[in-house]
């Protein structure tokens, strides 16, 4: 007797030979990971302690900080030329300020008669034998300086034109000179070298006469001519004196 429970079984139907059976549909499968990540509160839950806590807080900030860096720095990277435009005009648009033009001509100014000044302080003694005109002037000037004008020196333009060296008695001879001057301006007077000398042209004694030895002015005038007459005493210490020698020179 047939029980109850008993079912049907469909008949196998054979497979026809060279029969080629029908693809079955592809499905496309997207490997995905089970859990992508794990959310904050999860951890929390997971372990809730001090330390676990500050490191879950803590990790996104950082990374938030260094894409934060990162724009940073290449907004930075695109700026710099502009920056760096704006700093070159500006420097220019100031040194174009006109206040900033009258102080730099102000300055300017200052230096060249700062510089006029000195040439003036330096060369003031040619000044005022080329130009009477300025000695006032250069006085002045010399004055808080505490400096002299003084007549020009050039040696090489003054010449002992004529000179005589003559005995009067006893030990004292007589000097008489003539100095002429080559130059177009006034001179300062010289000083006056006398050496006597003995029969081999040797010297015996040696003499200096300054200006104010010889009576003579602080000038020479320009192209012009002086010439005195002066008493020197001479002891040679029995040398016998045979010549003399004259020299003109600037102490």
């Amino acid at each position: 007797m047939p029980s109850a429970d008993h079912h049907d079984v469909p008949p196998v139907v054979p497979a026809t030979p060279g029969a080629v059976p029908e693809p079955l549909p592809s499905v496309d499968f997207v490997q995905r990971p089970l859990v992508d990540e794990i959310p904050a509160a999860l951890e929390l839950v997971a372990d809730d302690s001090p330390a676990a806590v500050l490191q879950a807080r803590s990790r996104k900030p950082v990374a938030s900080q260094v894409d934060g860096d990162e724009q940073g720095e290449e907004s930075a990277h695109e700026a710099g030329p502009e920056v760096s435009f704006v700093v070159a005009a500006r420097r220019k648009a100031f040194w174009r300020k006109p206040v900033v033009r009258a102080v730099l001509v102000l300055v300017l100014l200052v230096l060249v008669v700062g510089l006029l000044l000195q040439v003036a302080v330096q060369e003031r003694d040619r000044i005022a034998a080329t130009d009477p005109r300025a000695r006032p002037w250069l006085l002045q000037l010399c004055e808080p300086l505490r400096c002299e004008v003084a007549p020009q020196r050039q040696i090489a333009d003054v010449v002992i034109d004529s000179s005589s060296f003559n005995k009067a008695r006893g030990d004292s001879y007589q000097l008489a000179l003539a100095m002429k001057s080559k130059a177009d301006i006034p001179l300062a007077m010289p000083a006056v070298e006398l050496t006597l000398t003995d029969a081999q042209d040797q010297p015996v004694l040696r003499r200096v006469l300054l200006p104010t030895d010889m009576a003579a002015p602080a000038e020479l005038p320009a192209h012009g001519e002086w010439s005195t007459s002066v008493s020197v005493i001479v002891t040679t210490g029995g040398a016998r004196v045979a010549g003399y020698r004259l020299l003109a020179f600037y102490p």
